[in-house]
């Protein structure tokens, strides 16, 4: 589709997703950015990927943010004068104003030695500031048993990585896994209306949410079905039940 239409084209579907998510769901959009083939804009960076945002945030969606998938292993790009395509952009929209999101879910290991980290918690005076008025704690930082893993997510991208699939759109199960698990409780419900493969509903079902998609090609629909499948068998009766 040329992205001047995409936007258009994705309404409908956004205000059928408004309607269906409760007041703490979300509704995560990854989307890669494209150079124009054609028209006015030919050979520049289109703004379709903005213009969406923009639009959501006119029809009720609240903008909670933005993160990038950095993708480490991402493969030369044909459109110069510009260097490879090493990122995708990730939004995150909510109904509500107070979204779920666990981010004890997703932290990551400190980077500071175990030896600094329990000296730092003995300090009596943690907080460092700078004079422009910014600064934190350093003593209630270490207190949550894992590190802010940042809305930079780093997992290396995956091709071809489900043998007699090829699509169009590969994502790899730790970029969904991430999503599922900041911005889902544990049972809850996701639903991929754009399901390809069925990645986002094996990687959610693995972690005991409930979970299914839509996916309009029969190619993709059926190899999602045979993948759940597979992957149920290797789950204890208890999860794949």
């Amino acid at each position: 589709m040329h992205p001047d239409r995409y936007v258009e084209w994705f309404l409908p579907f956004a205000r059928s997703m408004y309607k269906a998510t409760s007041e703490t769901g979300s509704l995560v959009i990854n989307i890669k950015n494209r150079v124009a083939k054609d028209g006015p804009l030919k050979g520049q960076r289109h703004p379709y990927v903005f213009q969406l945002v923009l639009a959501l945030q006119n029809m009720g969606w609240r903008w909670i943010e933005e993160y990038i998938w950095s993708k480490p292993n991402a493969i030369p790009g044909r459109f110069g004068p510009r260097t490879k395509d090493a990122f995708e952009h990730v939004f995150h929209f909510a109904r509500g104003p107070r979204p779920y999101f666990d981010l004890d879910a997703v932290r990551v290991p400190y980077k500071t030695t175990p030896e600094e980290i329990r000296r730092r918690m003995q300090d009596t005076r943690g907080r460092r500031s700078t004079e422009a008025g910014f600064g934190r704690n350093r003593v209630t930082t270490y207190a949550h048993g894992g590190a802010d893993p940042g809305n930079v997510i780093p997992v290396s991208q995956t091709y071809n990585q489900h043998r007699g699939v090829t699509h169009t759109a590969p994502m790899p199960e730790g970029l969904a896994e991430f999503f599922v698990k900041v911005m889902t409780p544990g049972n809850g419900v996701v639903i991929d209306p754009f399901a390809g493969s069925g990645t986002t509903a094996v990687v959610a079902r693995r972690l005991g949410r409930q979970a299914g998609g839509l996916e309009l090609h029969e190619q993709y629909a059926l190899a999602a079905r045979e993948r759940i499948a597979a992957d149920a068998t290797l789950l204890d009766p208890v999860q794949a039940g």
